[in-house]
């Protein structure tokens, strides 16, 4: 698996610890790109939620595409150590505690990865139920087979 190098300047590092992120990533130019989808709540049970339970679940779809893409990595750790570019779609703006649960997610699901991240808020998204839309960017080695 590319090693995905994170980069953060001098007064960066509070923001990235909070969210889990970095103010920038490099990649190899061996990596494999995958690119997902936006991602949203629309096929759990319980459906939709609040916005940390839309980002949750949209989260779970993430994962889903990653391993749908790269059915030779098996381990859902290795899936989000790929991951390099987060855009997030949030409706409304969003409290200062929703702005930490979404982190707390975030971090449960990157690990010790740290993806550069753009959070934006707009007035809705498709269809009107969804709070919350996620789309990533990962790099993963071409090997057939990685070991968990």
């Amino acid at each position: 698996m590319p090693t995905v190098s994170c980069f953060d300047y001098p007064g960066y590092e509070q923001l990235g610890n909070i969210f889990n992120i970095s103010a920038a990533v490099s990649i190899p130019a061996s990596a494999r790109i995958v690119a997902c989808s936006g991602q949203i709540a629309d096929n759990h049970d319980p459906l939709w939620g609040n916005h940390a339970e839309q980002f949750e679940k949209s989260m779970a779809n993430i994962q889903k595409s990653l391993a749908a893409a790269s059915p030779h990595i098996t381990n859902p750790e290795q899936l989000w150590e790929g991951v390099f570019y987060v855009t997030s779609f949030h409706v409304g703006v969003l409290s200062r505690e929703e702005q930490l649960q979404i982190a707390e997610i975030a971090r449960k699901y990157f690990g010790k990865n740290k993806p550069a991240w753009a959070a934006i808020c707009v007035m809705a998204l498709f269809p009107p139920e969804a709070l919350v839309e996620v789309q990533v960017q990962a790099a993963y080695s071409d090997e057939k087979k990685v070991e968990n």
